[in-house]
């Protein structure tokens, strides 16, 4: 038994003993895993910096060779911008040039001015007579003018229209066909704008140099017939 004892203790150091050089082993690799560890970050933050500090470098690059002439140019186009804007507005304070034609020797409707615009306001009912086509043609571009008002009944005869228009929807109409004389791209379209521009403007202005207010005279009329003088006129003449 003491034999056995012995033996048995035997075994038992040497399993500790072989234990503890495991442990030790174990150690030593877990020391040399985690070095193995700090080394591998070490080195990947180093190429992490390294890769940021290369790619800051050349974004630094492309903005100088991208950003410097962008800035150059939009320097350059805010300078060409305030020149074009310098000479709309000398065009704009400069008296008329000889080679600018002045729109009432071409043709063109004059611009309706506040007085006549305020004199066509005060008209309580005008009656209008034209041909239904340049009747639609009135409607056609004063009707989007929030003051004007397509007359409830339009009596036509003989393909000419007589509709009751107010002082608002004549002011609408001047307006109107000022815009289109002055803008519209077809020659045709302005011409027909300006001759009804003019004839309301007269109307108008006929108003203004002959006021009265009230009954006692004849209501205004506005009327687009246009005709050639009669043969007996022309004798007569």
């Amino acid at each position: 038994m003491a034999i056995f004892g012995k033996d048995n203790s035997d075994l038992l150091h040497q399993i500790l003993r072989e234990l503890g050089e495991l442990r030790e082993r174990v150690t030593g690799q877990q020391q040399a895993i985690d070095q193995l560890r700090g080394d591998t970050t070490a080195s990947l933050n180093t190429g992490l910096a390294e890769t940021r500090a290369v790619v800051r470098d050349g974004l630094q690059r492309h903005q100088e060779m991208i950003g410097d002439p962008l800035n150059r140019i939009g320097g350059e186009l805010v300078a060409i911008r305030n020149g074009v804007n310098d000479l709309g507005r000398e065009r704009q304070t400069s008296p008329q040039t000889a080679a600018e034609p002045d729109r009432e020797t071409a043709g063109q409707a004059p611009t309706a001015s506040n007085e006549l615009l305020r004199a066509a306001a005060g008209i309580s009912a005008a009656e209008l007579q034209m041909h239904r086509d340049s009747w639609s043609f009135l409607v056609e571009h004063a009707a989007s003018d929030r003051h004007f008002r397509v007359p409830g009944s339009v009596k036509e005869e003989g393909g000419a229209v007589t509709v009751q228009v107010s002082g608002p929807s004549i002011v609408a109409a001047l307006t109107s066909l000022q815009r289109v004389s002055g803008s519209d791209d077809e020659p045709g379209t302005r011409a027909i704008a300006e001759h009804l521009h003019q004839r309301f403007s007269e109307t108008v202005q006929a108003v203004i140099d002959q006021p009265h207010r009230g009954d006692g005279v004849d209501p205004v009329r506005i009327v687009v017939d246009d005709r050639a003088k009669a043969a007996s006129e022309e004798e007569g003449d």
